[in-house]
């Protein structure tokens, strides 16, 4: 478990532009056939990646008006969730596949993004291109928000140079694409608030806490309620003894906090044996327990691209029996935020101009 300083009140509140209405593309939620094990700091980065435009020191002013609503919340997406395939762009952000391949290939060409393409591994299906936000165009989005370029510019190095963990965010942020994707056209649901794991890193940093570091957290409107959950993607890579570090923390964490019998903690794993393995390492810390804590919560990515997020796929760790839907999971009392500002509503961008993770 990596513990960081962030917001005492990550229970409930960590988080302080067209849509793809009438798509039928789907979303690339198995592992995207990257070769990670290639012995290179970047076995991702491809010809097109190192014949980027000169990156300038200011954007012009061309370039600027150029830039649409739409364009600054893409910047924007990439800055928050560091890496987003060209899928599960169109999704967030357009209508089809030709009208964000254009766009996509416009900034890409502006040099405000990078572009990887995925290469494929003998036997596997080729995968969306992964884009990241470029240091130009980390300067670029500080400057359209006014702020000093210094840590966007960091934090988009960062996400290019230390990609150790590529896939794994990537199967990650699917998740939630897919949330905001099965929930578009319910007329009094959806996902409002996505923090990635940097952004919940950030959050406790600067509150001056320590606590859990989920591989993001979502806020999820119900008509009469709101689902706070904490995701948690395995890949099966770790050990036991830290699925029950991970689970202590959690527990200790939020035992005896306000709400937090309903603040949730979903894992998502590859197996169903590996299903069984993390329960019972999670029962093991729940067990006896004398105080209120978070809910913690099971399902496979089986289960997960054969229903969908909002599918009855959510076993509880503390019984063996009967599964429910993340609608059913323990909510809290609904707040002010309105359901059309959603993630993934028409023209979402335009109600929420500090993206997923801002109010």
């Amino acid at each position: 478990m990596r513990a960081r300083r962030a917001s005492r009140t990550a229970s409930g509140t960590l988080s302080s532009k067209g849509t793809k209405p009438f798509s039928n593309s789907k979303l690339a939620l198995s592992p995207p056939g990257l070769l990670t094990q290639v012995p290179r700091p970047h076995p991702f980065l491809t010809f097109e990646d190192s014949q980027a435009p000169p990156q300038h020191e200011i954007a012009n002013e061309d370039l600027l008006r150029s830039l649409t609503a739409r364009d600054v919340a893409i910047l924007t997406a990439l800055d928050q969730y560091r890496y987003l395939d060209r899928q599960q762009l169109e999704e967030l952000f357009f209508q089809g596949p030709r009208s964000s391949q254009l766009r996509l290939r416009f900034l890409s060409q502006s040099g405000l993004l990078v572009s990887w393409r995925v290469r494929r591994q003998p036997g596997r299906i080729p995968r969306p291109s992964v884009f990241l936000l470029s240091s130009r165009g980390a300067r670029v989005l500080a400057q359209l928000s006014g702020a000093s370029p210094d840590p966007f510019v960091k934090r988009a190095e960062h996400a290019r140079n230390r990609a150790f963990h590529v896939l794994h965010d990537i199967e990650a942020n699917a998740f939630f694409v897919a949330l905001t994707a099965a929930s578009r056209n319910l007329r009094h649901q959806g996902l409002y608030h996505w923090v990635g794991e940097r952004g919940c890193w950030r959050a406790y940093a600067e509150a001056h806490e320590l606590g859990p570091i989920p591989d993001g957290w979502g806020r999820y409107l119900l008509p009469e309620g709101e689902v706070i959950f904490f995701l948690e993607w395995d890949r099966g890579t770790l050990k036991r003894a830290r699925i029950r570090s991970k689970a202590t923390y959690y527990r200790t964490y939020f035992r005896g906090r306000q709400r937090a019998a309903t603040t949730n903690v979903l894992f998502v794993v590859p197996s169903v044996s590996r299903e069984e393995q993390v329960r019972e390492e999670i029962a093991a810390v729940i067990s006896g327990a004398a105080s209120e804590s978070c809910r913690f919560w099971t399902t496979t990515t089986e289960r997960l691209q054969k229903e969908g997020p909002l599918g009855t796929i959510w076993r509880s760790t503390s019984s063996r029996v009967g599964l429910k839907c993340l609608a059913e999971l323990p909510n809290q009392p609904r707040s002010a935020y309105s359901v059309d500002a959603c993630i993934g509503k028409p023209a979402w961008w335009e109600r929420r101009p500090a993206g997923g993770q801002g109010a």
